[in-house]
């Protein structure tokens, strides 16, 4: 029993001293509408992962980022094209979820 207490606090140490990392920041969000369609721009200061689906009865695009969150201050941009509206959320902790509200189905 004597040996425990000094590798739990070891564990411990370890687990204090390690350092978290940093979640991703959102930095910007463009709509752009051109002969070719309607573009989203995602601008993130880095990229653990994402994951892209389309739904429906609504059509929706969704961008789920992984390890981020909204930079203080961003502004989501108004409709432009075939989005009707942009919209955030966080379906897990430390997802940050890209919602776009589309006027039809897409492409993703």
């Amino acid at each position: 029993m004597s040996y425990r207490l000094p590798a739990i606090s070891l564990a411990l140490a370890l687990l204090a001293a390690a350092p978290l990392a940093p979640a991703a920041d959102l930095k910007g969000l463009q709509l752009v509408e051109d002969e070719q369609g309607t573009r989203a721009l995602v601008d993130v200061d880095s990229l653990a992962g994402y994951k892209l689906f389309t739904l429906a009865n609504p059509d929706r695009l969704v961008i789920d980022l992984a390890d981020a969150r909204l930079a203080p201050g961003l502004r989501l941009p108004g409709p432009n094209g075939l989005v009707a509206g942009v919209r955030t959320g966080q379906p897990a902790p430390g997802t940050l979820r890209l919602v776009f509200d589309l006027g039809g189905p897409v492409r993703s």
